[in-house]
């Protein structure tokens, strides 16, 4: 019976360490891009300011160009970016391209907010917002 409690205990241990939750999955979503540097950030229709994650690959436009890079997450928020790129096209300032291509760069963790995920550097300060 003793042997039968144990078994219990560790079976119940194990469930509630399985349980643990993570940071959902980023892959297979798509965002728009709603604040950048703490400030909103205004897109068009025809142009609207998008971020999404697909097989490893994220593809990103505040408007003008795309920003496209693989990318690795983990389910305790750790995110990062490598083999990027861009397109080069000359893009009116007010699209804030070169502000969120910095942002971009420098994130290292994400965490969810209700529909919205939030990317952070490695300091905890906020770079940027998407929502679903």
């Amino acid at each position: 019976m003793k042997h039968v409690l144990e078994l219990a205990a560790i079976a119940g241990l194990f469930i509630l360490v399985s349980c643990t939750e993570g940071q959902a999955s980023l892959d297979n979503q798509e965002f728009k891009l709603v604040e950048l540097n703490g400030t909103a950030l205004e897109s068009e229709e025809e142009n609207p300011c998008m971020i999404s994650f697909q097989d490893n690959r994220v593809n990103a436009t505040v408007g003008c160009n795309s920003i496209f890079a693989v990318y690795a997450a983990d389910s305790d928020g750790s995110l990062s970016f490598t083999e990027g790129g861009a397109t080069k096209m000359a893009c009116p300032d007010e699209i804030r391209e070169d502000e969120f291509l910095a942002a971009f760069n420098k994130v290292a963790r994400y965490e969810w907010q209700n529909d919205a995920v939030i990317f952070y550097d490695g300091e905890g300060n906020k770079l940027f917002k998407a929502q679903k």
